[in-house]
């Protein structure tokens, strides 16, 4: 699988910023061999070159973002016509953020990601889409919680048994936190940046883009407010992604299961490959669970088959990704948060807007 050597002492800082993503550079000499600031900083340097370090990113708690509720959805989508064609389709259904096109050698399959503040809205939305043969079929799954991530075990397993999925254990909790701070306009269009993909920005980049695309005069000061104050209130939680191999020697995939009881299936995603070389992460979809995992390839080779070992696991659906970089197409242009009325604190996304944009392309390519 080519290079995969890391040193102990990367392995460490590797280990310590996963455990500890809120800390500086600085703090983070307390917890590795590194005697030197400047040791920390270059050693991040080469591992994010390395393609196995990317951040910090940040998570939203969406229970804490606005009055109303507010969903991650994942739609798995069949199609027929080009890619790029589809793309531009759902591009009209504003809040969508991430594509993921999936590995598959019978059928064209890709993943959508989109914030909901309506579900039966995109649905009727992906059906109206179906039933003008735009695409062949789709499954929406909706997130109503907190995932929860966990980085690589860089002194475990690269190949981690599945032997313990019923091992009993202590999930966290994952439900969303309540609306209690009210947010601002320059609260908004920060948040909008911080989590607006899978790539790192500086707080100066913010204010730079603000003024040169949206004629902003926010201050500095104002934009560093507003990030203290969502670290402050657990609006956003800073992470990293960190990949137990280089990114481009990895296999990446998407495990939806289902059991007969909601409690059983928590406890199988905690335990899934816990303590293996292995970044994952994982959440409750309805009375599906859903696995993401970034991995050895030879991971997944038999997974299907281990798992079909399991009784209790009643239903299974693997996604592999299609290939990457670039992998996950991230595509929300920082919209998402667009429509958020800071005078009612909800976000709620015009739903008939967008079913008239894409009455009107339906109707512009006949």
């Amino acid at each position: 699988m080519g290079q995969q050597y890391l040193t102990e002492s990367e392995k460490e800082l590797l280990t310590a910023i996963g455990r500890y993503p809120h800390m500086s550079f600085k703090e983070l000499i307390d917890y590795t061999n590194y005697k030197r600031l400047s040791s920390i900083v270059r050693k991040v340097k080469e591992l994010r070159e390395r393609n196995i370090l990317w951040g910090p990113v940040y998570t939203l708690d969406y229970g804490k973002l606005c009055k109303n509720p507010l969903h991650s959805l994942m739609c798995v989508i069949e199609f027929e016509k080009d890619y790029e064609t589809i793309i531009e389709y759902l591009k009209l259904i504003e809040p969508l953020v991430w594509v993921y096109r999936v590995l598959s050698s019978h059928k064209e399959v890709l993943i959508a990601g989109f914030l909901s503040s309506d579900d039966v809205a995109v649905a009727a939305l992906l059906q109206l889409l179906k039933d003008n043969s735009i695409i062949k079929d789709f499954i929406v799954r909706a997130r109503c919680h907190r995932d929860v991530e966990e980085c690589p075990n860089f002194f475990g397993d690269p190949v981690p048994p599945l032997d313990t999925l019923y091992d009993p254990c202590e999930p966290p909790d994952i439900s969303f936190g309540q609306h209690d701070t009210k947010w601002n306009e320059c609260d908004i269009r920060t948040l909008s940046y911080l989590c607006g993909g899978y790539e790192s920005v500086k707080l100066v980049e913010i204010l730079k883009k603000e003024r040169k695309l949206h004629d902003r005069v926010w201050k500095y000061d104002q934009i560093k407010y507003s990030y203290r104050k969502m670290i402050k209130n657990k609006l956003i939680e800073r992470r990293y992604y960190i990949h137990p191999f280089p990114l481009e020697q990895c296999a990446d995939f998407f495990l939806f299961l289902r059991t007969e009881d909601i409690g059983l299936t928590l406890r199988i995603l905690c335990n899934f490959a816990k303590g293996g070389r292995i970044y994952r992460e994982y959440s409750l979809r309805g009375d599906w669970g859903l696995i993401g995992c970034i991995c050895h390839p030879q991971f997944v080779i038999d997974l299907m088959h281990k798992l079909d070992q399991v009784d209790e696991i009643k239903e299974k659906e693997l996604y592999h990704k299609r290939s990457f970089p670039p992998g996950i197409r991230y595509v929300g242009e920082y919209t998402e948060f667009t429509y958020y009325d800071v005078d009612t604190q909800t976000l709620e996304y015009p739903y008939g807007i967008f079913k008239e944009r894409v009455k009107e392309k339906l109707e512009s390519e006949k």
